[in-house]
């Protein structure tokens, strides 16, 4: 890909998390940038110190133009945005602000990025689907609408805290109809559901390095070979989740593109630069031979 340049008309771009050390985000972004040909740079910025709500304020004060919004935060902005587009508003959950001369304006890139990641992925379809998922903060809230957008036939939501799957299948019905349903995981109904899916979605940080010997699910939950085992979290590639589903003899598969589909829309709706077909395959290549070989 083409290098960037900066110099004085360069738009500024931030990554906000508080684990970002190893995040591709900004280079996935700066590589778009100088493959087009467009005057822009991301730099990472570590929320560990300063809460996001003023590593905001510092980064409007500093003239950038949009933030990319990482873990943990992407539920934690309602109070500072000015505006938030229909997919921010119907999962409840921000992953890109854009800054203005008005404010903070929040939109949601990860209920698109998984319906066209999932299968490019894959090789499989939501469409038709027993699903159960695992998650119910921001990433867990983008997953569970793109299911239901794309037909899936039922949505088993499972979380750590039941009023947060409660909630969230609520929401999920509320816009869809009643295709989802809470699952406690200390419930026979969730077990049963669980056995009886035919994709496992895994979407909370649960297994993410440093602490990769985390397994999510409970001793009682055991993937069998017709499960399709779908863990969000890139690293590491391999999570004790997916080595255990992987060692049953389930098809596993990690979420390390739905990162470039969610980046490239990011990138698409903070620049308003739309980037076709051709040039987001091109894209989608480079991005493999860079992540594949990490």
């Amino acid at each position: 890909m083409s290098g960037i340049n900066v110099d004085g008309m360069t738009s500024l771009y931030g990554l906000a998390g508080s684990h970002i050390g190893f995040s591709p985000i900004p280079g996935i972004f700066n590589a778009i940038s100088g493959f087009i040909g467009y005057n822009s740079v991301m730099i990472p910025v570590n929320t560990e110190k300063y809460d996001i709500h003023m590593s905001l304020d510092a980064l409007r004060i500093l003239n950038f133009k949009g933030v990319f919004i990482d873990t943990p935060h992407r539920c934690e902005l309602d109070q500072i945005l000015v505006s938030k587009t229909d997919e921010a508003q119907m999962c409840g959950a921000v992953n890109v602000v854009r800054i203005d001369e008005n404010g903070f304006h929040g939109h949601n890139t990860e209920i698109s990025a998984f319906i066209k990641a999932f299968p490019v992925i894959t090789g499989e379809q939501l469409v038709g689907r027993r699903i159960f998922l695992i998650g119910a903060g921001g990433i867990g809230k983008a997953i569970s609408m793109a299911c239901v957008q794309e037909h899936c036939e039922s949505l088993a939501i499972a979380s750590r805290t039941a009023q947060k799957a409660y909630d969230l299948s609520r929401d999920v019905n509320k816009h869809y109809g009643e295709v989802s349903f809470a699952a406690e995981l200390n419930d026979p109904d969730a077990i049963h559901s669980f056995y009886n899916a035919e994709i496992i979605i895994h979407a909370t940080p649960s297994g993410m390095f440093p602490k990769i010997d985390v397994n999510p699910l409970p001793e009682s939950f055991q993937p069998l070979p017709h499960h399709i085992v779908f863990d969000t979290i890139y690293n590491p590639p391999q999570t004790k989740l997916l080595q255990i589903a992987a060692d049953k003899g389930c098809k596993t598969y990690n979420g390390k593109d739905i990162m470039f589909f969610s980046s490239l829309g990011a990138f698409q709706w903070l620049t308003d630069v739309t980037v076709d077909q051709d040039t987001e395959n091109k894209l989608f290549e480079s991005w493999k031979e860079l992540i594949y070989n990490i």
